[in-house]
């Protein structure tokens, strides 16, 4: 509108005001376009204003819709601004989302593969398990438990001394003549169906089984764990074994007997070697107890003064008399005659 000096122009471009937020901008566009309608409803329902009155509300009505349209620019700007950002980040997380989409498919082949990994290590510790418990097992009839667990630990030098034990030495007789008789592989089955009986019987009794050498059988008790009771439980398995040799027989009719020794007292035991080591004994006692077998008779136990003197009140002996024992002269030596009613029995 123009009266002669000023021009007002609806719709003329502006610098967009400070910046204010798209809240405030919507609230100040629907408060000015509402404010904007009342003023015409009023100016249209009013009686016939004079010129310079007209005039005036035309310009009020002017600069209110000059207003509004830079509010609805601003507005379209910002719209503008926010929907570029939106596409943006639209784009930013379809990118994050295919990132995590490949890393997750990652993992999860990465999470297959250390599935497999763990199931063949297990399969691998399974076996492992299973060679370990059979060296064990190899282990534990070789060595006494106590002396095995001691080597596995690393000690490499095993040598204790025992003050008091019984040692036990056996032979069989009649195997040389037997053995000219039958197929070597028949007497290696002999002896090993005979020492397994033997064996058997080792769980029953507070012995261990030293070595075996030929057709020779070693035991002691007392050791590796000391015990008072030694001579009554070497004298018992003696008795076992003489017993399990005579039912032998009769299943098999081999024409065999055997020699048992016992004596006892102090002895070193422990393990020599590095390679085939064996759990041995060493000492006067071992000599006297194999002297003991060497010098008896077979079928029968023969034993020295130290274990007459420990079993007299339990066993009953018969006097041998003096002999020749070699490296000892002369000892007076006794055959363990009759079982104990009551012999030692491991529970």
């Amino acid at each position: 509108m123009n009266n002669g000096n000023t021009t007002y122009s609806i719709g003329e471009s502006a610098s967009p005001p400070a910046a204010v937020s798209v809240h405030d901008n919507i609230a100040d566009m629907f408060k000015s376009e509402l404010e904007t309608v009342e003023q015409t409803h009023r100016i249209l329902h009013t009686p016939p204003l004079s010129f310079d009155e007209l005039l005036n509300d035309y310009r009020s009505l002017a600069l209110r819709y000059e207003n509004l349209l830079k509010q609805a620019a601003k507005l379209t700007r910002i719209g503008d601004v926010a929907q570029r950002k939106l596409i943006n980040t639209k784009s930013e997380l379809a990118a994050q989302s295919q990132i995590i989409e490949n890393a997750n498919a990652t993992l999860q082949e990465k999470n297959e593969r250390l599935k497999e990994s763990l199931e063949e290590i297990n399969q691998l510790n399974l076996v492992l398990g299973n060679e370990q418990a059979k060296a064990d097992n190899l282990l534990l009839n070789i060595l006494p438990p106590g002396i095995a667990d001691r080597l596995k630990e690393g000690e490499d030098k095993i040598a204790d001394y025992f003050e008091e034990t019984t040692v036990v030495f056996t032979d069989i007789v009649g195997f040389t003549n037997l053995a000219s008789l039958v197929s070597a592989t028949t007497i290696v089955k002999l002896l090993n169906t005979l020492f397994s009986r033997f064996d058997g019987l080792l769980d029953n009794y507070e012995v261990e089984k030293i070595k075996t050498i030929g057709d020779s059988y070693m035991l002691a008790s007392g050791i590796p764990v000391p015990r008072k009771d030694h001579a009554m439980q070497a004298a018992a398995f003696a008795f076992a074994m003489l017993n399990e040799l005579r039912r032998f027989v009769a299943e098999t009719g081999y024409p065999i007997s055997m020699r048992i020794g016992i004596h006892s007292g102090p002895v070193v035991a422990g393990i020599i070697g590095t390679r085939k080591f064996v759990y041995d004994l060493w000492g006067d006692t071992v000599n006297i107890a194999s002297r003991m077998e060497s010098h008896g008779q077979p079928g029968r136990i023969h034993c020295s003064e130290t274990v007459y003197k420990e079993l007299s009140g339990i066993y009953k002996f018969e006097r041998r008399g003096s002999i020749d024992i070699k490296g000892k002269g002369k000892m007076d030596t006794y055959f363990l005659i009759d079982e104990a009613a009551s012999a030692p029995v491991r529970h």
